[in-house]
């Protein structure tokens, strides 16, 4: 992938460098605060080389999130396109405080996908592969290859959901979850080695945008993955999944001992397995999307 290409569409999709106040990065983060967050094409953002999902950050605070292995090289390419180098976070608060993350990927890319280098995690093992190859079926090896089958293409979306505090995984101590980029890279590779067409991710600390965002699914997705977290017992968002009819998996990351709500509006729950957890929920909601 060409870094330079990158933060240009990156850039371009912001609103160009006029729009840029300020810039910070961190491990696999651009940060940027901008003069009118209104001028943001999110479709293009989103389907920026490398952009694995964005976030909002209180009034004018956007973050862009790529790869660890790439965010530097990008940073460097953006400073250069505007000039601007690493602002102050006073127009940036950082802190866990009064602040609401919105994520939201698309796994379609323009660019053809890059080769796996030998240190890049598979998220679809070869036991999982074995039993979706029994399910979607396996072509023949001497059939000719139909490349709509092996690239994805159902027309099936996916909407993942998380709930308070896991836009913070990986910033605080090391419980062995991962951190939250890896996360929505889990996500985003898992959908789409199912076959779902499109993989869209929303995170909040409130309950209520989380119902909202529930009650917006219907009729636009196929499948949900949520975690709840703390909101696990809340009868709100419960109501909210039976509402929209969608199948659902539920995830914690961490062991729980009983159903809770959200769990009781879901084809099953997927708990302490980390964020390993998502990988088998998806592929749960896609197999049981065939069986429909």
């Amino acid at each position: 992938m060409d870094k330079e290409v990158a933060a240009r569409e990156v850039l371009a999709a912001v609103g160009g460098a006029q729009n840029v106040l300020t810039n910070t990065v961190c491990m696999t983060r651009l940060r940027v605060t901008l003069a009118n967050p209104k001028e943001v094409d999110f479709e293009e953002l989103n389907n920026a080389q490398g952009v694995l999902g964005t976030s909002l950050r209180g009034n004018n605070g956007l973050e862009i999130v790529f790869g660890p292995r790439m965010i530097e090289d990008i940073y460097k390419a953006f400073i250069a396109l505007t000039g601007k180098e690493a602002g102050s976070d006073a127009l940036f608060p950082m802190s866990r405080r009064g602040t609401n993350m919105h994520v939201q990927i698309n796994t379609e890319r323009a660019s053809q996908p890059s080769q796996p280098s030998a240190d890049q995690t598979t998220f679809i093992n070869d036991a999982d592969m074995s039993r979706l190859e029994d399910l979607f079926g396996k072509k023949d090896a001497t059939s000719e290859t139909d490349s709509s089958e092996t690239s994805g293409g159902s027309d099936w979306r996916l909407l993942v959901i998380n709930g308070p505090n896991i836009n913070m995984l990986g910033m605080g101590s090391d419980d062995g979850h991962g951190d939250f980029s890896t996360l929505l890279e889990l996500c985003k590779q898992t959908a789409k080695d199912v076959g779902f067409a499109r993989c869209d991710c929303f995170q909040s600390n409130h309950e209520g945008d989380l119902i909202d965002k529930i009650q917006d699914a219907f009729l636009l997705y196929e499948g949900i993955v949520i975690n709840p977290g703390v909101y696990g017992t809340s009868a709100a968002l419960r109501d909210a999944l039976r509402s929209v009819s969608i199948p659902a998996m539920e995830v914690h990351l961490r062991a729980q001992r009983e159903l809770d709500e959200v769990g009781a509006a879901c084809i099953d729950t997927k708990s302490g397995l980390g964020i390993d957890g998502y990988r088998k929920a998806i592929i749960a909601v896609a197999q049981h999307l065939n069986r429909q």
